[in-house]
C-alpha cells in the first residue's frame, strides 16, 4: 500500500499501538484470518509492529475489524491521505 509512505516515521509507534487496540478489542474473533494473526504475532516478536510492514499489516487487519475506527484514528493523526488508501483495501 503506497499510502504508508505518507505516514511520518514519528507516528509509527502511536499508530501501531492504536491499531493493535482496535484489533484486540474486537468482539469478532473471526474478522481476521489465522494467517494475518500469525503475521502480527511474528512482527510483534520481532519488534516490527511500528515498521512500514507492521503498519501495513495492522491497517489491513484493523480495516477488517472496524474500518470506521481506523479512519477516525487516521483522521485524528492528520493522515487524511492514508484514509483514501485504506478505503481501497
Amino acid at each position: 500500500m503506497e499510502a504508508i509512505n505518507n505516514i511520518p516515521v514519528s507516528l509509527y509507534k502511536k499508530l501501531s499501538d492504536k491499531l493493535v487496540s482496535i484489533i484486540l478489542d474486537s468482539d469478532d474473533r473471526d474478522a481476521i484470518s489465522a494467517e494475518v494473526t500469525k503475521k502480527i504475532i511474528y512482527l510483534w516478536r520481532q519488534d516490527q509492529l511500528a515498521s512500514p510492514t507492521g503498519i501495513e499489516t495492522l491497517l489491513r487487519a484493523g480495516v477488517k475489524v472496524d474500518q470506521i475506527a481506523v479512519e477516525k484514528i487516521l483522521d485524528d493523526l492528520g493522515l487524511e491521505e492514508v484514509i483514501v488508501g485504506v478505503r481501497t483495501l
